[in-house]
């Protein structure tokens, strides 16, 4: 049997995908921001994004938002949690990265955030 021909479909879903990635990279850029505006709130060394939103063609708009520091103190955590939450409006997954057995996957994989200036 013939397969069926679907360009019409096939170009419909390239498109739609290309939108979903620059809408990925413009939220990355929001949260590149709203770290910039927290590292004047709360003193952390470095950040990184990991999950999804790291990946190319795999963040959906219904995924939560991951970030790894390095450098946060204890009594910061729920601090900076709340803080990148209401500032991006969803929920923000945070971890501190000294001693977590996900460290070398988030510092290999993961996109590092450092303060500018």
């Amino acid at each position: 049997m013939k397969g069926f021909s679907t360009p019409l479909l096939d170009r419909a879903l390239a498109k739609e995908r290309e939108r979903k990635e620059q809408r990925r990279k413009e939220f990355l850029e929001a949260v590149f921001q709203a770290l910039e505006e927290l590292s004047h709130e709360v003193p952390f060394e470095e950040a990184y994004i990991f999950g999804s939103l790291a990946k190319p063609y795999r963040y959906s708009g219904d995924s939560d938002v991951d970030v790894a520091f390095l450098g946060l103190k204890d009594e910061d955590f729920f601090r900076a949690m709340a803080f990148l939450s209401r500032k991006l409006g969803t929920e923000v997954d945070v971890l501190q990265l000294e001693g977590h057995r996900l460290r070398e996957k988030v510092l290999k994989e993961g996109i590092r955030w450092k303060r500018s200036g």
